[in-house]
């Protein structure tokens, strides 16, 4: 019953999520999360593939 009181009587804000970003955001803001995106991805799997190499190089 409280739950759905408070409902009631809080503002109700935009939600931010992912999609919505996308249908508002400029294409450089859209570029630039991208870019961000895959350079960080990029160093993560550069990361485990060191792990890896480093790994396999000391079992032989």
């Amino acid at each position: 019953m409280i739950k759905k009181l408070k409902q009631l009587f809080t503002p109700k804000s935009e939600k931010k999520n992912f999609s919505s970003f996308f249908n508002h955001a400029s294409p450089e803001e859209k570029r630039t999360l991208m870019e961000d995106v895959i350079r960080k991805a990029n160093q993560d799997q550069r990361e485990l593939v060191e792990q890896y190499q480093r790994a396999n190089h000391k079992a032989t």
